[in-house]
């Protein structure tokens, strides 16, 4: 969704009772508060990536001073026209939208910004925004306290200039998944799958798991070495089922495995004709953990994201299609009108020929069941969909005519549909 349609939505939440977007100006004082415009928007989504409807997101923060509105606060310069709290409740499309300053520098800590987010049914969650390109990054405790590189990038996303202002207004998007909430290390020393989404599709993170596909298991203790498989952990053309005495069985069967350290291993599910509950077991040189019941599905497709929820896609000169500029080291470019893109997933379900999992793919296989693709509300032509590496299913598809922007891909094959999180940049 572009900026344009980010404040159109406005206009629903504004008739929400208790909504407040907008910090810089209090109650109906005509003199607004100091400092920088910031717009702050983005999604409220469920661990599928579907949108949350009636979540209710708060913010706080400090002034362009750097004071908070708290007795308290180290700062007593305050800015008496900054709200410093806004409240904002999700409509259908799950997105949320606050007019603000950029926050000043509070004593001891980068500029950021507090979010509680409570969702009817799902509970609540407490994060922190943090901003790319701080100085003071590199030395705030609270941010260099997330040891984990995804769950780092999740908090800290880049702001952007608004197209078009003319006071120079800028903008983050601040997408916010609910479920992931990271849990403390229980006792003992046996490998722990974690009780909140931990066995989910290696693309989309939808719980569950489909034969041929690639998970990803969050725990604790789960291996005692941190690396992925190398040629020598190949034997007679079939993928490795343990690194370093790290192994898991999905349904009493050995899953191949391509990833392993203490809290997350990534595995290739095995063959499986049963459909239904079926449990997941870790084993290590330290013993074995208790079985987790997962959902086994005949396909549950998903798309891999390159960053930012942008969806895992090379274009015709091997360039990743992507804004410019969005991994520093990659060549990305924007997909072109009419063009066709490679798709990069798993979890298409079976081919034809039918190709083992656990088995080194030498050749290419055709998906059995036919697959759609819409980009946006347009359809998009599916010239090729199949395996092309253990667990790796590549779609080749033109892109639909349509107008610059950011727009969501979703693929249905054999009845069930990827999330609507991955985006594909397009520009004419």
């Amino acid at each position: 969704m572009d900026f344009q349609s980010a404040a159109n939505s406005v206009l629903t939440a504004c008739l929400t009772p208790g909504a407040h977007f907008n910090l810089i100006l209090v109650n109906d004082s005509v003199n607004p508060g100091i400092g920088e415009i910031l717009w702050v928007t983005g999604r409220v989504l469920d661990s599928t990536g579907a949108p949350v409807r009636g979540a209710a997101v708060e913010i706080w923060q400090a002034d362009n001073n750097g004071a908070y509105i708290h007795t308290a606060s180290p700062i007593a310069n305050r800015d008496s026209n900054f709200q410093g709290y806004g409240r904002f409740e999700t409509a259908s499309d799950g997105r949320y939208l606050f007019r603000t300053v950029r926050p000043g520098i509070y004593p001891g800590r980068t500029r950021h910004i507090h979010y509680q987010i409570k969702t009817p049914g799902r509970g609540e969650l407490v994060t922190q925004l943090h901003f790319e390109g701080e100085a003071l990054n590199a030395n705030d405790g609270v941010l260099n306290g997330v040891r984990d590189a995804a769950q780092r990038a999740s908090i800290l996303k880049p702001i952007e200039s608004v197209s078009g202002s003319a006071i120079g207004e800028k903008r983050v998007e601040f997408d916010i998944v609910m479920g992931f909430t990271p849990e403390d290390e229980p006792a003992g020393n046996l490998p722990v799958v974690s009780a909140r989404s931990g066995v989910v599709n290696a693309a989309s993170f939808e719980a569950g798991v489909t034969p041929g596909a690639w998970i990803t298991i969050h725990g604790h203790r789960l291996s005692s070495a941190t690396r992925t498989w190398n040629t020598s952990d190949f034997s007679g053309g079939r993928l490795p089922t343990a690194l370093d005495g790290a192994s898991v069985t999905i349904n009493g069967r050995a899953a191949a495995v391509y990833y392993v350290s203490p809290t997350q291993i990534n595995v290739q599910a095995p063959a499986d004709t049963l459909t239904g509950t079926v449990q997941v077991v870790v084993r290590n040189a330290n013993g074995t953990s208790a079985a987790t019941p997962v959902d086994l599905r005949p396909a549950l497709p998903g798309f891999f994201r390159l960053a930012h929820q942008y969806v895992m896609a090379t274009g015709p000169n091997g360039e990743y299609i992507a804004p410019e500029g969005l991994v520093d080291g990659l060549t990305t470019a924007s997909a072109k009108p009419l063009s066709t893109v490679t798709l990069w997933g798993t979890g298409f379900g079976p081919t034809s020929p039918s190709i083992e999992p656990g088995e080194v793919v030498n050749t290419g296989a055709p998906l059995l069941h036919p697959v759609t693709l819409r980009i946006g509300q347009h359809a998009a032509q599916v010239v090729y969909a199949g395996l092309t590496a253990a667990g790796l299913y590549q779609i080749n598809a033109v892109i639909p005519d349509l107008d610059s922007g950011d727009y969501p891909v979703i693929a249905e094959v054999a009845g069930v549909r990827s999330s609507a999180a991955a985006r594909l940049r397009i520009r004419r």
